[in-house]
């Protein structure tokens, strides 16, 4: 057990950063910071951090290990502020979802002796402020470490075990390659739900009743839109070139299938369906695990506050890890279709018992 850590940047990420390590009893001290008093407040009266400062020098003096879980744009200022105080053997990590600019900012202000592993926790939520901060925030989420040819094993192997002591799948990768993949699978959906909502925009201003129709495959293609605007300004700045990189194939793809659709392709066009299916189920099925392993168990729920909430504690107090979890709209009504994944027929029909016990109408099959 270490003696001491540090979380600088209480919010969502951070704050549950803080919570999970208390939890995991990682340190004899979790120390929380943050420049916003209403935020430490907050995070005092929740339990997040054993001490709780605003001074950066005072809440990083005796750690061994420093997470940075500030926005983007004020990584540097973090850095700087605490860095008179890193003593060596110090190791410094961050959980920016942009590496490549970060690692060598970081890198570059750091006192000798004092070792950085870059990070970015594949998890999160739209909402933001510690208040929404959990413990099992990490639990089974892959977290992506960003080590360099100058990274200290010793170092590098600190940060994995803190981050596999609470729950996370560790996986590394260099920080180029890291940014190119955010482009692809974060940074550009994330750009073409905003486009996809400014299209609904237009058309709700011309036909009232448009949002009302929108099924559950728009709400699933737009949920991201509802993100926070100042945190992916950051991330469009700093990963500006693989977004447009990105960008820019997906309009040849787009062109493509123009021209599809024109000439009345429709062999090619089921050709894209089937292929598209395919990769989807691919994604779908995750490392480590057989598709015919994972069991869903299905319920209809009302569109009302903490509902997935009560259900998901209720599949967790009997023990029942949930692996992948899922809500659709259609179209009638106001109540949408959760589904759970679990792993083994066991756990799926233990799952589904129990939420018929408490008045849910589930039903479990094989995904």
């Amino acid at each position: 057990m270490l003696e001491k850590i540090t979380i600088i940047g209480t919010g969502l990420m951070g704050g549950s950063l803080s919570l999970a390590l208390r939890q995991a009893r990682a340190a004899s001290v979790v120390a929380a910071c943050d420049s916003d008093a209403d935020t430490l407040l907050q995070a005092g009266k929740m339990g997040v951090a054993d001490e709780v400062f605003e001074d950066a020098q005072a809440a990083c003096r005796g750690a061994q290990v420093v997470f940075i879980a500030t926005p983007i744009s004020a990584i540097g200022e973090a850095v700087a502020a605490c860095a008179g105080s890193l003593a060596p053997g110090t190791v410094v990590s961050d959980l920016a979802s942009t590496k490549a600019g970060v690692v060598e900012e970081i890198t570059a202000m750091l006192p000798d002796g004092v070792g950085y592993v870059g990070g970015h926790p594949m998890t999160g939520s739209e909402q933001s402020g510690v208040r929404f901060a959990v413990g099992d925030m990490f639990d089974m989420r892959y977290y992506i470490l960003t080590p360099t040819d100058s990274t200290d094993p010793e170092d590098l192997a600190r940060i994995h075990g803190l981050l596999t002591s609470i729950g996370a799948r560790v996986i590394t990768m260099d920080p180029e390659s890291h940014d190119r993949a955010m482009a692809t699978v974060s940074h550009v959906p994330h750009m073409l739900s905003l486009l996809l909502m400014e299209l609904a925009s237009r058309e709700q201003e011309r036909m009232q009743s448009t949002y009302k129709i929108a099924a559950g495959g728009f709400r699933d293609m737009t949920r991201i839109a509802t993100s926070n605007p100042d945190m992916w300004m950051d991330i469009a700045r700093e990963n500006r070139s693989f977004i447009i990189e990105r960008l820019e194939e997906y309009g040849q793809s787009l062109d493509w299938l123009l021209g599809v659709l024109r000439d009345e392709d429709d062999e090619a066009l089921r050709t894209m369906f089937a292929d598209a299916r395919a990769a989807r189920e691919e994604l779908q099925a995750k490392s480590g695990i057989a598709p015919a392993e994972l069991y869903s168990v299905s319920l209809p729920v009302p569109d009302e506050p903490g509902v997935i909430s009560r259900i998901t504690t209720a599949v967790g107090a009997i023990g029942i890890n949930i692996e992948d979890i899922s809500i659709t709209h259609p179209l009638e009504g106001e109540t949408g279709i959760l589904a759970l994944k679990v792993l083994g027929e066991k756990s799926a029909a233990g799952a589904r018992d129990h939420l018929r016990t408490l008045g849910y109408r589930a039903t479990s099959g094989k995904v």
